[in-house]
């Protein structure tokens, strides 16, 4: 083992204390005589000081730091493993430290004292994957480090095992995965078999080595896979599935850091690696990004299950990601570095700013969800006033989504945005084209991103409660709604920071621009954001804050001062043209999006079946049965063929097992005189 100063401390202290969190669970169950701590408290405080550590390690990288290492030989016939946090690789373990430490913080045990325990172990391992995953520096402990994240996530989708839902969830989502990192896979393996060493610093000189063709087919091979991860369009169709269903401290995970795994990887790989990425890496990513951002910000803005909505957003924010990487890759190849380090800091500023909020989401929403019984929102309503400081985290986790100033999503969508515009002023190349279709469809995103998470809250925290659980919700445990409230300070202190914190991502862009001054993106000592040294357009998060809480206390004062200080309620029933007011009477999540669905019909293609169950009079029934619903188009049209054909293929295969052994003989020969006629 080396160990090397406090970086590398830092760096053993986290992935050892999340193995002793991974395997105390275990042994627990193992030994009766074991404490009860030993099964759920322990680990999950160690799990999450692991996580604060990560995330001190990211920052004191961020800060420029010289590199932290940790290194063990595994037995097998080549070099030690090795595991070290670099400029790259820092903003990711920031962003796992912060959201680990509120996932493991706000993990309360369920069920029996069993099934809790292994919840918690499989929680602690997938950590540790995942954070080895941003930490690897050897190929074949990232490729075992991204099974295992990929398996042990998959076991926490699938933890309910009387869920269908959970079940077919599981299934895609790993038939998917395990097909992304074939690609990985292949294209690691490749690069290894040139370089003679499965070290990355090796990999990246055999890359440079290889020809042109060898090396963009590998970095398509690259791209191919993490894409998967990051959840874009067509390989999207998991992550709707899957991150619902597992528990809402594991969705955070998945959505808040798991999906930026996939980003890292195209960083590292596709770009970094190799030195740059392809000819028409960015075009393809650009439209990707555009496409997917609207596939999910429309799913969202339509979708009726809570936690479904939620991670349909989180498509969409995959989509700006991999539009504001193409964009950086385009203008970076059109020599316009200075505006292409505007469109890469915004990607890197948004993976942790949308990381901050999506993780905060799940796990407000989750516990609304938990305490309602139902993850539907035409069955909850009421939840803010029952359960306060959940729904105040909520709240700010779905403006910050929106991408309201002064929250964490807008400094990163805000760059990219300046980025399409200057990038198009510039007329840099096929930009001149891209960048207004890239610009208008990521605004049609946000604006239904609005929507979605405006009948999020609205609906599902706002009103009356819909359902008996829902008005008979009660507020989270005291340590939960602690660490939740707690963590909801992060996006917006990420959004106010974003001038002096940009600054903060000169490391990782000078890796993958080098020359490039993120200093130029503040101004003033970090109190205003500039793009690119762009006088005419600039912003001060801080003071936008400012001036909010400023007319909220002035409103405040004035409205007490007009009504002669503290108002005097006074109930009364409201007019309904003398009809009786109940909760059904309140907009429903269907009724709410009702435009939506007649204006994108054409794309939504909805689906309407009516049966009629009980004759009546000629002209009108006793008893009907009405469906409908909306086909995910991708699945239906792409993937739905393709699982036919492979099933149809499977069968036409299994006509080939007789059981008789003459028969196989047969079979046998006729592929040995096969060969020799070729071969021949």
């Amino acid at each position: 083992m080396v160990l090397a100063g406090l970086e590398s401390a830092l760096l053993a202290g986290s992935v050892w204390a999340l193995v002793a969190a991974f395997l105390l669970p275990a042994i627990a169950a193992l030994v009766p005589a074991a404490p009860a701590a030993l099964r759920h408290a322990v680990p999950r405080a160690l799990a999450a000081a692991a996580c604060a550590l990560a995330a001190v390690l990211g920052g004191v990288q961020l800060a420029g730091s010289s590199g932290a290492l940790l290194a063990w030989w595994p037995g097998l016939p080549s070099e030690p493993f090795t595991l070290a946090a670099d400029a790259l690789s820092a903003p990711f373990v920031l962003l796992f430290g912060l959201v680990g430490a509120a996932s493991f913080a706000a993990h309360a045990p369920s069920g029996t004292p069993a099934g809790a325990a292994a919840r918690l172990a499989l929680h602690a391992g997938f950590a540790l994957c995942l954070l080895c995953v941003f930490l690897s520096r050897h190929a074949l402990l990232f490729l075992f480090c991204w099974e295992g994240m990929t398996l042990l996530s998959a076991a926490l989708v699938a933890h309910d095992l009387r869920s269908a839902r959970g079940r077919t969830a599981t299934y895609v989502y790993l038939a998917l995965s395990h097909r992304g990192a074939a690609f990985v896979a292949y294209a690691l393996v490749t690069l290894a078999s040139h370089a003679g060493s499965f070290q990355f610093g090796a990999l990246a000189e055999a890359f440079s080595r290889l020809e042109p063709h060898a090396r963009e087919s590998l970095a398509w091979c690259f791209t191919i896979g993490f894409a998967v991860k990051l959840g874009l369009v067509p390989a999207h169709v998991w992550l709707p599935l899957a991150h619902p269903e597992a528990p809402a401290p594991v969705s955070a995970m998945l959505s808040g850091v798991m999906v930026k795994a996939g980003l890292y990887g195209m960083l590292r790989f596709a770009w970094q690696m190799p030195g740059a990425p392809p000819e028409q890496w960015g075009t393809v990513l650009l439209v990707l990004g555009v496409a997917s951002a609207l596939t999910g910000a429309l799913y969202a803005a339509v979708e009726s299950d809570a936690k479904k909505l939620l991670a349909c957003s989180t498509i969409k924010h995959a989509g700006v990601l991999a539009l504001a990487t193409g964009l950086a890759a385009l203008l970076a190849a059109n020599g316009q570095r200075e505006i292409a380090g505007v469109a890469l800091a915004g990607a890197l500023y948004h993976a942790i700013g949308h990381g901050l909020a999506k993780a905060l989401a799940f796990l407000a929403v989750g516990e609304a969800v938990h305490a309602a019984g139902t993850r539907h929102l035409e069955s909850l309503g009421g939840i803010a006033r029952r359960m306060p400081r959940v729904s105040f985290a909520a709240l700010v986790s779905t403006l910050a989504l929106c991408g309201l100033p002064p929250f964490s999503c807008f400094a990163g969508e805000w760059l990219v945005f300046q980025a399409l515009i200057l990038g198009f002023s510039a007329g840099a190349g096929q930009l001149r084209l891209l960048a207004p279709f890239a610009g208008a469809g990521l605004a049609l995103a946000g604006a239904l991103a609005v929507a979605a998470l405006v009948k999020l809250y609205g609906i599902g925290f706002l009103g009356r409660p819909r359902t008996e659980p829902a008005a008979a919700a009660h507020d989270a445990a005291p340590r939960t709604a602690a660490a939740i409230l707690a963590f909801a300070a992060l996006p917006f202190a990420w959004g106010v920071g974003a001038p002096l914190l940009a600054g903060a991502l000169a490391a990782p862009l000078a890796v993958l621009l080098p020359g490039f001054e993120a200093a130029q993106l503040s101004e003033h000592a970090g109190f205003v954001l500039v793009p690119a040294g762009l006088q005419s357009s600039r912003i001060a998060p801080a003071v936008a804050a400012l001036m909010l809480g400023a007319f909220a206390v002035l409103a405040r004062v004035w409205l007490r001062a007009r009504r002669g200080g503290a108002p005097g309620l006074r109930i009364a029933p409201s007019w309904a043209c003398g009809a009786k007011l109940d909760a059904r009477m309140q907009y429903s999540s269907l009724g709410f999006t009702k435009p939506l669905r007649l204006i994108f019909e054409p794309v939504l293609r909805g689906e309407r079946e009516l049966q009629v169950l009980e004759e009546g009079s000629p002209y009108f029934a006793r008893k009907y049965r009405y469906r409908s619903g909306l086909p995910e188009l991708v699945e239906k049209t792409l993937l739905a063929p393709l699982v036919q054909s492979v099933l149809w293929t499977s069968e036409q295969v299994r006509r080939l097992q007789t059981g008789s052994l003459h028969l196989y003989l047969a079979y046998l020969l006729a592929t040995v005189v096969g060969l020799l006629l070729w071969a021949r």
